[in-house]
């Protein structure tokens, strides 16, 4: 992984008085090298513990700032407390601030001024559906993929050439994005072009990949419903709208009744795509509505019978980060230090914030405690997280970070509060190749000079990497039921598309089937 010079660093030694009028930012010490301990008033009143090993005993007598955990609160206590409803009312980046780990990734993520989706993001869209039985085999369709994704995106990027500024930072912001895509034989990556481009399976296999989610709406609907009450859904972060277009197409054409007493309502946090859904709805005006907000804002109470469809929504809602006491277990909350110099400090303290507090108990209760998950850091060999601390003393006391997903947790609350009769469906990255450190790690990506990079770290100056998580569906599977009482099953891409999909509409001559081969490390949700 590289390590860029956006990565924000902290300094590594004390302050020398001498040289305080000339402060140079030490990047040979990225801000996730250190873990700067919050300590609890027992530990305080205990005092520094001895040195317990020569390496800490180097550190520390080099100066290490870390190391004096009572300097280090003093510290965390100094610097006011900031979240990311308050940075989005800012132009500018925060400095002399603590923040949330979660606060941190969503204001870098959704700041409407600076946040990596407020730039000019695009959703990849074929200019007409793949004639899959006419392709050879898959690679036939990677070559008429990139065919048209190249023109897409050579139309698009002349369009906002238009009349940009001629600034360095446009450099930076005329970049490209791509969700990763895994095939089940072999990976295919693709050399993408210079805009933010996206792509999704609902445009890739469109109109197959939303006939196949209408179909799964309508087989439930009449089960359950049909014809006492209205098909109500709601469709949150709608993309360009195709999802919408292609359900609606599906009912109107093989369901017609079913159709007249269709509601198809949009939550849709992004302004540009707000603006751009409503651009494409004029066939199914009367059927539509477009909300401009954040989902996890919502406050007002849906008593009906509905379906919630996410697609691609939970890898980019915010994680909080954990490390938990050695010794103990005891849990240790993240946070984001930026000081002055906008130089990154990683804060643990021991006092949770309420939904990580909640999540952690919910997953004691529910089906997937702690005790049954073999990869977390808790359930790492004793010795092996002392060998750890010894080898690397810098991370005083504390086991590898474990990233909770508290807003994915929120989003559970607000089903369970506001649309009590819903039923979930959503899909997602059960898997991403290449994270940074921890479990259930993000990758933190951009483009640079038309390559996808990555770094090491979610610590990046805002607005500048797209912070991306995999679901663990078989945990929040458990939380999700444990949260709204609801029973909940988890497939794999394949099999649900296998199961209410066309797949003879998408096999190429060859027999294989990209809309099923292709985004195998993704995962569905339903209830």
């Amino acid at each position: 992984m590289l390590s860029f010079g956006k990565l924000r660093s902290p300094r590594f030694h004390k302050k020398d008085a001498k040289h305080d009028d000339k402060f140079i930012h030490d990047y040979s010490v990225l801000p996730y090298m250190i873990q700067y301990r919050v300590p609890t008033d027992s530990e305080l009143k205990a005092g520094p513990q001895p040195y317990a090993n020569p390496i800490k005993f180097i550190f520390e007598k080099g100066g290490v700032e870390s190391f004096d955990w009572s300097e280090n609160r003093l510290r965390f206590n100094r610097f006011p407390l900031i979240d990311s409803n308050i940075l989005a009312k800012r132009s500018k980046r925060p400095r002399n601030v603590k923040i949330l780990t979660s606060d941190f990734i969503e204001d870098s993520l959704y700041n409407p001024n600076y946040g990596y989706f407020s730039r000019e993001v695009v959703i990849f869209q074929p200019g007409k559906p793949f004639n899959y039985p006419e392709l050879k085999d898959r690679e036939d369709f990677m070559n008429q993929w990139l065919h048209a994704y190249k023109k897409y995106d050579d139309r698009k990027r002349a369009t906002f050439s238009q009349g940009k500024r001629k600034d360095s930072t446009d450099k930076i912001r005329m970049s490209s994005q791509s969700k990763k895509i895994t095939g089940s034989e072999n990976s295919t990556s693709l050399e993408n072009p210079s805009l933010q481009l996206w792509h999704t399976p609902t445009e890739l296999f469109q109109p197959y990949y939303g006939q196949a989610l209408a179909k799964y709406i309508l087989a439930n609907y009449k089960m359950n419903s049909f014809p006492y009450g209205d098909l109500i859904i709601y469709e949150v972060g709608a993309g360009n709208g195709t999802l919408m277009l292609n359900v609606l197409d599906y009912l109107e054409q093989h369901e017609p009744e079913v159709y007249r007493r269709t509601k198809y309502k949009i939550i849709e946090i992004s302004t540009k795509l707000f603006v751009k859904q409503h651009s494409r709805i004029t066939r199914h005006m009367d059927k539509v509505e477009i909300i401009n907000k954040n989902v996890l804002d919502w406050d007002e109470v849906v008593d009906e019978p509905c379906f919630v469809l996410a697609l691609e929504v939970f890898d980019n809602l915010s994680h909080d980060v954990i490390r938990y006491d050695i010794s103990d277990n005891k849990p240790y909350q993240g946070y984001v230090l930026i000081d002055e110099h906008n130089d990154f400090r990683e804060f643990y303290s021991p006092e949770l914030e309420p939904f990580t507090a909640k999540f952690l108990r919910c997953r004691e209760n529910s089906d997937t405690p702690i005790s049954q998950i073999p990869d977390h850091p808790v359930n790492q060999l004793k010795f092996v997280k002392k060998l750890k601390n010894t080898f690397d003393p810098l991370r005083n006391g504390l086991s590898d970070p474990e990233y909770v997903p508290t807003r994915l947790y929120k989003f559970f609350e607000i089903l369970k509060t506001y649309f009590p009769n819903h039923q979930l469906l959503a899909s997602d990255f059960s898997s991403l190749d290449k994270t940074i450190k921890g479990y259930n790690a993000p990758v933190v990506q951009t483009m640079l000079r038309n390559n996808m990079v990555n770094t090491d770290s979610y610590m990046c100056d805002q607005g500048f990497f797209d912070i991306m998580f995999p679901t663990d569906f078989e945990v929040m599977s458990s939380i999700y039921k444990e949260v709204t009482g609801k029973v909940c099953n988890t497939c794999t891409h394949e099999d649900f598309l296998r199961t209410w999909g066309d797949v003879d509409a998408t096999t190429t001559k060859s027999g294989e089937n990209p809309m099923l081969e292709l985004y195998s490390n993704a995962s569905f949700i339903y209830s």
